[in-house]
């Protein structure tokens, strides 16, 4: 068909296109195309007349193709868009023209603009990753439009959005986000730089909008027109900050390490710690904490920026869980944070000194050791409620390493002084000798103390010169131990010969090392050793006479008895009543005695024997091999140098002994039961009348026989029950009215039966028991009281006999009180008796325990008064209250006028020292009478009562007195 004159016209403008063009209806079906077209089609024109144009095009390519196709008709408006043709690889430009009628479009080939678009899209990609890697932005200032352009990197180092509405693109914008104390010293140099149109470097710090300071390094140029002027501005900024704070913590750590490495004060580095962090963190308020020896209390270590109140506030405190942010922290061995100390629950009993100081977050690291011990706390404080961010926790991490180098190493340091002080100081000797050389090699000042040697002498001289073995002489090896293979440990002594010749020892404890030399520690024993030799002979002899100790005599006893064929003969030489010698004249004069007499006695035996110091004021002598007559012709030779006058400086005594005498086999065949029958013998001298010698006989082997049986026995008397008390009653002497009783002790012994006390209390006094016995008696006296006094009666005492042994024991006084308070018993209704003798031990002491006793409102007797040997001197020194008459003069009365006349003075006497009198043993109508004629106060006796056991004395409360 042929075309019309217009169609040929519109053909031949479309061949003249140079672009691809088509011309679509309304059904898009292609009514027109150029050569172009049939080339990006591929296709001839005939194929491609009438065809929707979607069939041409790939699948996928059509969609935005169709898209706009439909909106420029829909429209009637010109469309234009972009698209890649993967079939060529290629890109294209599309612009669809409407008409009522269909489609004109032209396809525009951009492939090499979009190309090269895409390569500078990817040059910008890798300039922007590059800034980003290199924390380097980039920016431009037009200076006269004063329009500033930043690149991306350059807003994420400021931390802004490249909106207008947060930050505007301004010269003034940009000196606005400068740091305070930088903003002037930035804008003078680059205004200088615009004037001199010069390049330009400069550090900032800027704040970010978070508050974050960051530290810049700022690079730039001029760009200038034709006339000069400036007119540009092209820089470029590197975030330098953690290169600077790398630097500064550097510097800091450096110089922390250096003060650490001359020993500075460890609260001097911890605060220079403390400093270093809050300079690198600003706002930060660091608190260094220790933890303390025992593992349990944190103390202040520094805390330079936090107030001194709240420093000693938080010393000493307990760690655990939930106790603060440092406490629970060094309890869980792990980082606790808390950003609000106000409601936190660790904080609860913690918080108010924390927040009376404006302290509002705490953040607690443990400072771990080289051994993984934690060694204290590195906390950090604020003044807000917050939480860390990563970039503070890593700073405090960075802290960690060389806070806790510094306390190890003031630990450490303070441990090397402590042990060099303990060598400079210490009285032992440390050296390092070398065996190989015989040197010395190094030793601390206790050698050149001791020795009297200079350092000089020791090192320049074999120590063989002045170290000997200790059984050798100098010319031998004082070290010979050493050859001892395997051995690495050595003891030894050595004597050591000073330098003024005198001698001392030393022993020695080595350790050989690897290389040979010998690290020794060695302790001077020269005192120990002679303090060995005293006590050596202090063990074998008296201090006070020097004579051998009876154990030592013992020994020489055994041996001695070892030959049957001759008798050994043992004396014990007593001195009489020595101890009014101490009482008298005093124990220093009283030793001097002693001594005296040793040396008299030693001189007497003329070799035949030894003698020894035995039991306090006693002495033994054994021989052997002696006859009879010849042991008895030498215990009155012994006797007899006894009674010799004895001198002293400013004291001349007279003295007597007894003396008593045992032998083997007769007496026994052990040291100790000739010495046991030694020592009977000689009691019985003494009571025989003293100054007189005695052999032991069968007699007192009996008795001493029998004695052991009841010592054996009365050990358990108490704890089996078997002592009880009797009561005796006491009467007015003038209406015979009862007055009170007496407790008098029994012993019912299931194996022996009933013991009189006559028996049994000397072998107690014999023993040591009576201060327990004694005790008893009490106890049970008070409780019988108690007992009687529940039972309605009243208007009566209770006297309690107390022994010499109680008296001079430590506690009776409380004891007394004790009973009386347990039992409730009133004072005064306990009577406490002793004998003459009992006073007459220890006056002073035993005159304080009467004074006491008193003081409690107990009544004080004295007893068998008459028979002892107590002075009227003595007498009225003791707060005595009762005297009573001892029986033998009342037995009698009252045909005997002797008896009559001792018993009237004694009563006189005691009235006139304001002192009642009782009389004991009243066993007639008529001896009461004559007694109660005489003014005597109380009775006591069978004729008025015997002694009963409790529940039946009881009647003696209801029965009626007696009148004659």
């Amino acid at each position: 068909m042929e075309r019309t004159q217009p169609e040929l016209e519109f053909h031949q403008v479309f061949e003249r296109i140079t672009d691809a063009c088509v011309a679509l209806d309304r059904d898009w079906r292609c009514i027109c195309l150029n050569a172009r077209a049939c080339e990006f089609f591929g296709r001839p024109a005939a194929e491609l007349i009438g065809t929707p144009v979607w069939t041409e095009f790939p699948e996928g390519f059509e969609q935005p193709l169709r898209r706009a196709y439909e909106q420029a008709m829909a429209e009637q408006r010109p469309v234009r868009l972009e698209a890649f043709y993967p079939r060529d690889n290629r890109w294209f430009e599309s612009h669809v023209y409407p008409s009522a009628d269909g489609l004109t479009i032209c396809f525009l080939d951009i492939t090499e603009r979009k190309q090269a678009e895409q390569a500078l899209q990817q040059h910008q990609r890798m300039l922007d990753q590059a800034q980003q890697v290199a924390h380097i932005g980039s920016w431009e200032w037009d200076i006269a439009s004063n329009k500033v352009t930043w690149s991306a990197e350059l807003y994420r180092i400021y931390g802004v959005l490249p909106v207008p509405e947060r930050h505007a693109a301004t010269f003034e914008a940009y000196l606005e986000r400068v740091h305070p104390l930088d903003r002037t010293r930035v804008q003078q140099i680059i205004e200088q730089a615009a004037r001199d149109q010069q390049p330009f470097e400069f550090e900032e710090r800027i704040v970010r909008p978070d508050g974050v300071e960051r530290t810049l390094l700022s690079r730039g140029t001029v760009d200038v027109d034709e006339a000069g002027r400036p007119v540009r501005m092209l820089g470029a900024c590197r975030d330098i900050t953690e290169r600077k704070r790398a630097e500064q913590l550097g510097a800091g750590q450096h110089e922390i390490l250096v003060g650490i490495a001359a020993h500075r004060p460890l609260l001097e580095s911890l605060e220079h710690i403390a400093r270093l962090h809050e300079t690198l963190n600003p706002g930060a308020l660091c608190s260094l904490l220790l933890l303390d020896g025992d593992g349990r209390h944190v103390l202040h270590g520094a805390g330079p920026s936090l107030p001194e109140a709240y420093n000693r506030a938080v010393h000493g405190q307990e760690v655990g869980e939930a106790h603060g942010s440092c406490g629970t922290a060094v309890w869980r061995g792990e980082r606790v944070v808390v950003a609000d100390i106000a409601t936190h629950p660790y904080w609860k009993n913690y918080k108010a000194p924390a927040l009376a100081h404006g302290l509002k977050a705490c953040w607690s690291t443990p400072v771990f050791g080289s051994h993984g011990e934690i060694l204290g706390t590195f906390a950090v404080y604020y003044r807000e409620q917050r939480e860390p961010r990563l970039d503070e926790l890593h700073d405090i991490d960075r802290m960690l390493p060389v806070t806790s180098i510094a306390i190890e190493s003031a630990r450490l340091v303070g441990r090397l002084r402590e042990r060099n002080r303990f060598f400079e100081l210490s009285l032992e000797i440390f050296c390092i000798l070398d065996p190989k050389r015989e040197r010395i090699v190094q030793f601390n000042p206790s050698l050149p103390r001791v020795t009297g040697y200079s350092a000089e002498e020791l090192t320049s001289r074999s120590y063989r010169e002045f170290l000997w073995p200790e059984d050798g002489s100098g010319h031998q090896d004082p070290l010979p131990a050493l050859g001892a293979p395997g051995q690495l440990v050595h003891e030894f002594v050595t004597r050591c010969v000073c330098k003024d010749d005198s001698e001392l020892w030393l022993e020695w404890v080595s350790f050989a090392a690897p290389d040979g030399m010998l690290y020794a520690v060695a302790r001077d024993i020269t005192e120990r050793r002679r303090a060995e030799a005293e006590l050596a002979y202090a063990t074998s002899h008296d201090a006070v006479t020097g004579l051998p100790h009876h154990l030592i005599l013992e020994r020489a006893l055994a041996v001695m008895l070892q030959d049957k064929a001759a008798p050994v003969w043992v004396l014990i030489v007593g001195p009489d009543r020595f101890q009014v010698v101490n009482e008298s004249v005093g124990y220093a004069t009283g030793d001097d005695v002693l001594k005296q007499l040793g040396e008299r006695l030693q001189a007497s035996l003329d070799g035949q024997g030894q003698v020894a110091r035995f039991a306090g004021d006693k002495f033994v002598v054994a021989v052997r091999g002696m006859s009879r007559q010849a042991v008895l012709e030498l215990a009155e030779r012994l006797r007899a140098k006894v009674a010799v006058p004895i001198e002293g400086r400013d004291y001349r005594l007279l003295l007597t002994a007894s003396v008593g005498i045992s032998h083997s086999p007769d007496h026994g065949n052990t040291p100790r039961s000739l010495l046991r029958s030694a020592d009977g013998a000689m009691r019985q001298a003494k009571r025989d009348g003293r100054d007189r010698v005695s052999e032991f006989s069968i007699g007192q082997m009996r008795a001493l026989e029998e004695r052991l049986v009841l010592g054996s026995h009365l050990r358990d008397a108490i704890r089996d029950g078997e002592l009880e008390l009797y009561y005796q009653p006491q009467h007015r002497a003038g209406d015979r009215v009862l007055s009170g009783f007496e407790a008098l002790l029994r012993w019912n012994s299931r194996q022996l039966g009933l013991v009189t006390p006559g028996d049994f209390i000397p072998v107690a006094e014999a023993l040591g028991l009576m201060p327990e016995i004694g005790e008893w008696v009490l106890d049970a006296a008070c409780r019988q009281v108690r007992t009687w006094l529940d039972r309605g009666h009243r208007n009566f005492s209770l006297a309690v006999n107390i022994s010499a042994q109680q008296l001079q024991r430590p506690g009776l006084v409380e004891k007394v009180a004790a009973a009386l308070r347990r039992h409730a018993v009133p004072a005064s209704m306990l009577h406490i008796e002793m004998t003459e003798s009992s006073l007459m031990e220890n006056v002073v002491m035993i005159r304080r325990v009467l004074t006491e006793l008193k003081a409690l409102g107990t009544r004080l007797s004295l007893d068998d008064f008459g028979t002892g040997y107590s002075s009227l001197a003595y007498l009225k020194q003791f707060p005595i209250d009762k005297l009573k008459i001892d029986q033998s003069f009342v037995r009698g009365l009252p045909a005997d006028t002797d008896d009559g006349a001792i018993a009237q003075t004694i009563i006189e006497l005691a009235h006139q020292l304001h002192m009642t009198v009782a009389a004991e043993g009243v066993e007639t109508s008529a001896q009461a009478s004559f007694l109660a004629q005489m003014g005597c106060d109380e009775l006591q006796g069978n004729h008025l009562g015997t002694a009963l056991p409790a529940h039946e004395a009881e009647g003696f409360f209801d029965m009626p007195q007696k009148t004659y």
